[in-house]
């Protein structure tokens, strides 16, 4: 549990950079910040999927909230407007937890009032609940803020709500000619129908990231309820009428499932305990099929990120059926000796434009057996899993051939094929053609693996091993870097590309390694050295002159700084995989990896609360950047406590 006293709560610029996230199985959410502010356009109370679309749509924005005790009004909401916090409701917020959802508790005089909000698991109904703990009796005040948009759009006033919001006897009844019809249910209150535009909030993370940063919202009107200490209210937000007199055994209902969520898990101590909930977020149920969605807000179904995810989102938490679904889910979309980068939310062709994420699939499949031993569902993989290896050797795949020593190649004009993908002005950012470090590293443990499965299956031999050790002998002739004691991060043709990256930590963290063990201690020293910091790796040497310290305000600056030395968490996981590999596995090392992995207990309540973001400022105090709640960040934290038996 998370908690903040008012030294957090009524700072305004603490209490809005810390946010909180509320999610329910199926692709959509909730978000907001501790001071109830809104400082993005994906901060709302209920973004629901919608697959028809592809879109995530925003329903309510937010509410504004007051308390009416003899005749003073209290106000205990809060936003942010041109120059101004209006109303400054933050003030009177006396503490703010996660136990295990979002709760609020205000202050006063005599009077305490705590609010509690949760998304119910497996629809899209947020609840919101009020509780007045002590005082006189009061009237609470209720403004719906209505968006009605796609989370990635901001609206301004129109008459888009004109005889669209109907008044009926258990609340409101929102009309939405693009999306299904939005309930808003009030136990015990009265309505009054007073339209209002509010206009100009402003939300500081999108002026931050140099984007449109204003948008008005409409209220139809205040729900009023009667409150006396010792009694509870509700409200609930739904495509479909529930009832919110029952939200108080539905708040139990999710706390219950949600220490299920901890219960089963492999990992133990208070940041386990933690991740594992977090990993619960991404896990998702769309379209008939599972899933998991890359990050929080914008992220959606990525193939690299879901792969790379899957050991620790799912095996380290003990939810192996669900790794099973995704794994058997992802499988389908396989087209000629290529699973999808990114998966859309509809019918809509997926992306085929990486070279990595069939090979990672492999990986995620060699995972899951290691930790089932669940032979039978491999076997209904395993013609997938011979495509690919046969596509990949046999240059089936546009742009990607293996050369006679046993390497990949990939080269696609204009394309960056590798996790290292950002783009400005159509250009790569990070251009890696030719023989990128890692996909050896991918495609020699999937050579290894895929031996190690046809003995398994008693199937015929595809000569996996002898193209393994020839792959092998030639990497180790051609990569290594005398100059830099480290691995070249590319090589094309005669052209070798020195630049220290973390890429090269995946030759060691794999579990079958392509390069020599004698040289394990040199890559992890050296990125040591020259990547790691407090919340993950350094993607580039600082000593380099393409060097990018700060990830940027502007979109064109923050793309040409996402793997030009932006921090990034997940790589916290193969560098303390190859770490153990390369100092032994001892008391020392396990106290060496807690010494690595303590930083993110404090960051977990500093950013997305109680998740891991996605990247960070490459130079100190390495501020966080981008999505604040990512997958593999949590993934590979908790597939490192687990693969090395830590409780932290």
């Amino acid at each position: 549990m998370i908690s903040f006293g008012r030294l957090i709560c009524n700072r305004i610029a603490d209490a809005v950079d810390r946010e909180w996230i509320e999610t329910n199985g199926r692709g959509s959410y909730a978000m907001g910040t501790v001071a109830g502010v809104n400082t993005r356009r994906y901060h709302g109370l209920l973004t629901i999927h919608l697959p028809a679309q592809n879109i995530r749509y925003q329903v309510i924005n937010r509410l504004e909230e007051s308390l009416l005790v003899d005749q003073q009004r209290i106000e205990i909401s809060s936003q942010t407007y041109p120059g101004v916090v209006y109303p400054q409701g933050y003030l009177h917020l006396e503490s703010f937890r996660l136990d295990p959802y979002p709760i609020w508790t205000y202050a006063f005089s005599n009077i305490r009032l705590e609010k509690i909000f949760f998304l119910r698991y497996g629809e899209d109904t947020a609840v919101i609940i009020y509780r007045q703990l002590s005082g006189p009796s009061i009237t609470l005040e209720v403004r719906p803020l209505l968006s009605c948009r796609n989370h990635h759009h901001l609206m301004r006033e129109s008459n888009r709500f004109a005889d669209k919001v109907d008044v009926i006897p258990s609340g409101l009844r929102i009309k939405n000619p693009d999306a299904p019809d939005i309930f808003v249910n009030a136990q015990n209150s009265q309505f009054s129908a007073e339209g209002f535009w509010y206009k100009n909030q402003q939300y500081g993370w999108e002026q931050k990231r140099g984007l449109d940063f204003r948008e008005d919202a409409y209220s139809p009107g205040i729900f009023r309820f009667s409150l006396s200490a010792g009694q509870s209210v509700s409200l609930t937000v739904s495509p479909e009428t529930r009832p919110s007199a029952e939200a108080l055994p539905w708040a139990q209902q999710e706390k219950n499932l949600r220490l299920q969520c901890i219960a089963r898990s492999k990992v133990r101590g208070p940041l386990a305990d933690t991740l594992a909930l977090a990993a619960d977020q991404f896990l998702v149920e769309r379209n008939g099929q599972s899933g998991i969605m890359a990050g929080y807000p914008w992220f959606e179904e990525w193939g690299r990120d879901a792969m790379i995810s899957l050991p620790g989102l799912c095996l380290a938490t003990g939810r192996h059926e669900e790794a099973a679904k995704i794994l058997s889910a992802f499988s389908r979309y396989h087209q000629n000796g290529l699973l999808p980068n990114y998966i859309p939310e509809t019918s809509t062709t997926p992306n085929y434009d990486a070279v990595d994420v069939s090979l990672w699939f492999v990986g995620a499949v060699q995972s899951y057996l290691k930790a089932t031993n669940d032979l039978e569902l491999v076997k209904t993989l395993s013609p997938v899993l011979h495509q690919i290896m046969d596509s990949y050797q046999h240059g089936k795949i546009s742009g990607i051939t293996m050369e006679e020593d046993g390497l990949l190649s990939a080269s696609r004009p204009n394309t960056a094929l590798t996790w290292m993908d950002a783009r400005v002005a159509n250009r790569p950012v990070t251009p890696r053609a030719g023989k990128p470090v890692e996909l050896q590293a991918l495609w020699y443990n999937a050579l290894q693996f895929m031996a190690e499965l046809d003995m398994k299956l008693q199937a015929p031999s595809n000569g996996y091993d002898k193209l393994a050790s020839i792959a092998r002998t030639s990497f180790n002739e051609k990569f290594w870097n005398e100059a830099s004691g480290y691995l070249f991060d590319r090589i094309d043709g005669k052209e070798r590309d020195g630049s220290i990256r973390p890429n090269a930590l995946l030759c060691v963290s794999l579990p079958y390694e392509i390069l020599d063990s004698n040289r394990f201690k040199a890559i992890v020293d050296k990125a040591w050295q020259d990547l790691y910091t407090t919340y993950g790796l350094r993607t580039l040497s600082p000593s380099d002159p393409a060097y990018r310290a700060q990830y940027g305000t502007t979109p064109e600056e923050r793309d040409s700084a996402y793997h030009q030395g932006t921090v990034w968490p997940w790589l916290i996981g193969p560098f303390i995989t190859a770490y153990v590999k390369a100092y032994g596995s001892s008391d020392p090392t396990k106290s060496q990896i807690q010494a690595f992995l303590q930083p993110f207990g404090t960051h977990l309540t500093e950013g997305g609360l109680e998740s891991v973001s996605e990247i960070a400022d490459g130079n100190a105090p390495h501020a966080l950047q981008g999505c604040p709640a990512q997958a593999w960040s949590v993934a590979e934290i908790l597939r490192v406590l687990w693969e090395e038996n830590i409780s932290l």
